[in-house]
């Protein structure tokens, strides 16, 4: 299967970390039903709009600029999800990684640069982990995250998380083996790991990198019957997207 992503409409702040087509493609393999991206970005997760199995797409992303790139991208906080429990059958996205793209960015010298922070151009939501580097303070957040994440997972649906380990102070930082026991720990079944040659970034100060990521499949509780789930999905009511929702208009706070 070949993923067509078209790119954001040109007033949106580019994003240093998109879904490339390889991973896209991987994920299409296995998403199906309703498909949540908790950490939309630019909202390339609704290029698997209709694709195989998936029959919607509706994406999360916390920092506005970002989200208005697509009308199926939602604001909102992936720690706290505007959704009810057991409401999607897919979650795909690719959380931050806690590599040197959480730099604040202050470059010295006339090199080309890329982090969260500068390519959006202010300071980072408080809960945007694209501030956070590889510790204590970033499991900590995705394990609420995957956590969430769960709670409006279907029992027997996938989640399909795409990470990377890199390397700091010539040392491999465990991202994917973090991410892997913090699923497991949740109650999700590992089904697979894919691995596919990274194309990121090739400039920057750190010239050390690893040559793949990683897409973990993973499933919460017992799988489905596939027809069960598509005549389940005929009775519900889709999630209610309308306008750029704010998740504290959702939660009726400031």
């Amino acid at each position: 299967m070949t993923i067509e992503v078209p790119p954001p409409p040109e007033w949106v702040p580019t994003h240093p970390a998109k879904f490339g087509a390889p991973i896209l493609e991987v994920i299409a393999d296995h998403a199906y039903g309703r498909v949540l991206d908790p950490f939309a970005g630019t909202g390339r997760i609704h290029a698997l709009q209709g694709e195989g199995d998936v029959t919607e797409t509706i994406g999360v992303e916390i920092e506005p600029e970002w989200a208005a790139a697509h009308p199926r991208t939602i604001v909102g906080n992936a720690l706290r999800l505007p959704f009810k429990a057991g409401t999607f059958d897919t979650i795909a996205t690719s959380p931050c990684y806690g590599n040197r793209l959480a730099d604040h960015h202050q470059a010295n010298d006339p090199s080309r640069r890329h982090s969260y922070t500068h390519d959006l151009g202010r300071p980072l939501h408080p809960d945007n982990a694209g501030a956070v580097h590889f510790g204590a303070k970033y499991q900590t957040f995705h394990s609420d995250a995957w956590r969430e994440a769960k709670r409006v997972l279907r029992p027997g649906g996938m989640c399909i998380v795409n990470v990377s380990d890199f390397i700091r102070a010539h040392q491999v930082m465990p991202v994917v083996t973090f991410h892997l026991l913090t699923l497991t720990r949740l109650g999700f079944t590992v089904l697979d790991t894919a691995y596919v040659t990274k194309i990121g970034l090739r400039h920057g100060a750190n010239r050390e990198r690893v040559d793949q990521e990683a897409v973990i499949i993973a499933r919460y509780g017992r799988a489905r019957r596939r027809a069960k789930a598509r005549a389940r999905r005929a009775n519900s009511p889709a999630p209610q997207l309308e306008g750029q929702l704010s998740i504290y208009d959702v939660l009726g706070g400031t």
